[in-house]
């Protein structure tokens, strides 16, 4: 009986790492996903956005977490003056985003997050079940 419960021990322990090695690829997979979905996102708003900084700022951060990657936009690329010389600056992605008054908003980010949020789930619902298994 203590054979099986050090086997049984022995499995739950090394549950952890497992989980985290096979989470952590998946985890990183769908964030870059997610990104490459706004990315296209964004190439629809093309003609408003032409110079493709606020694409390219769209990127995939790594953490010192193996199960965290955060998924950004915007940021020292799309990061201007309001007007020349008034040193008062502004992140055009949030503009995108949410509009200002001047302009209408042209959400990017956040719809296709929403979008792709269940697709994720599934994902790293599915590596932890290959785990478990």
């Amino acid at each position: 009986m203590s054979d099986d419960n050090s086997d049984f021990d022995a499995y739950l322990n090394s549950l952890p790492d497992k989980l985290v090695a096979e989470l952590s690829g998946v985890v990183r997979e769908q964030a870059e996903m997610l990104s490459g979905a706004q990315r296209q996102a964004l190439e629809q708003l093309e003609e408003t956005e032409p110079t493709g900084d606020l694409a390219a700022s769209c990127i995939v951060v790594p953490t010192d977490d193996p199960l965290t990657f955060i998924v950004q936009a915007g940021g020292d690329l799309t990061t201007k003056e309001v007007r020349e010389g008034s040193g008062v600056k502004y992140d055009y992605a949030e503009a995108f985003e949410f509009g200002t008054s001047h302009q209408h908003a042209k959400p990017f980010f956040w719809p296709t997050y929403r979008a792709k949020r269940e697709d994720i789930v599934t994902a790293i619902d599915a590596a932890v079940e290959k785990v478990l298994k």
